[in-house]
């Protein structure tokens, strides 16, 4: 009955009330709160974990956490890793696009044409290019990309173009000096990259060796997974170190991070 409610409030929670849109458009725009993203899963996740916890008992939903927590933390973990590498290669592509536009500018072509040429080779400029071919706002559009993640180097590009249109101050010599910097950046970034990557392999060796231990334990013949598996204090000491794992690789990623994230600031 419990698991039944809690359900039921979760997907409430999660439709939210009915809204009658014919009925409200002819009244003003009220502010309302919105729930963050996260909190309908949580709740439906607790509700879900209530039903197993009334009709299968505290022993499978104990495994049922430490599995879901093993998973999760190994989703985070591919998650994060391609968000890195997808970040690391739109920061390679903003400081080559600076660079070549700033050569076709130093070449003493026009800024909408040191533009449209620079995009034939770099893809990222495309949009930036058909604005400027239109008569838009080019450094809105470089603004535009500099809010992907990886291209904060196009906010120093649509600064510099911004200044140039307004003062008419060259812009050549300007973007030379943001290229040399985002260039100087990326070795930087790949430096302390290659810094934290020993920390980081070190902490999901560290989570690992439970693990491996407790696979040799059961070549040898010492039947670990008997008492995991067939007794309380194995249960608990199964979850307590699935726990202790997750949140040891947890923590070692955000360490990394705000190593990164400071770097980043400075």
């Amino acid at each position: 009955m419990i698991a039944v409610v809690v359900f039921a409030l979760s997907a409430a929670l999660a439709i939210g009330p009915p809204q009658d849109r014919h009925l409200r458009r002819l009244e003003p725009p009220v502010p309302t709160r919105h729930h963050p993203r996260w909190l309908p899963l949580a709740v439906g996740a607790c509700a879900v974990l209530a039903m197993v916890w009334v009709l299968l008992g505290t022993r499978v939903l104990g495994w049922m956490v430490a599995g879901g927590m093993l998973l999760g933390t190994a989703a985070w973990l591919i998650h994060r890793t391609l968000l890195d590498r997808r970040r690391a290669v739109v920061r390679s592509e903003t400081a080559r696009a600076t660079k070549t536009l700033a050569l076709m500018l130093q070449a003493g072509q026009i800024p909408t044409l040191a533009l449209a040429d620079a995009a034939t080779d770099c893809a990222a400029l495309e949009s930036v290019a058909h604005t400027g071919r239109l008569g838009g706002d080019v450094a809105a559009a470089f603004n535009e990309l500099g809010a992907v993640p990886g291209g904060a180097g196009y906010r120093r590009v649509a600064a510099a173009w911004y200044a140039s249109e307004r003062t008419g101050a060259p812009i050549a010599v300007v973007l030379e000096r943001v290229a040399e910097n985002l260039r100087q950046e990326r070795h930087l970034a790949a430096v302390i990259g290659a810094e934290l990557a020993t920390a980081r392999a070190s902490g999901r060796i560290m989570a690992l060796l439970p693990f491996v231990a407790i696979a040799l334990g059961a070549l040898a013949g010492a039947q670990p997974l008997e008492f995991l598996f067939g007794s309380w204090p194995g249960q608990v000491a199964f979850l307590a170190g699935t726990v202790l794992v997750a949140g040891g690789v947890i923590w070692t990623e955000w360490i990394a991070r705000s190593g990164e994230s400071a770097r980043e600031r400075k």
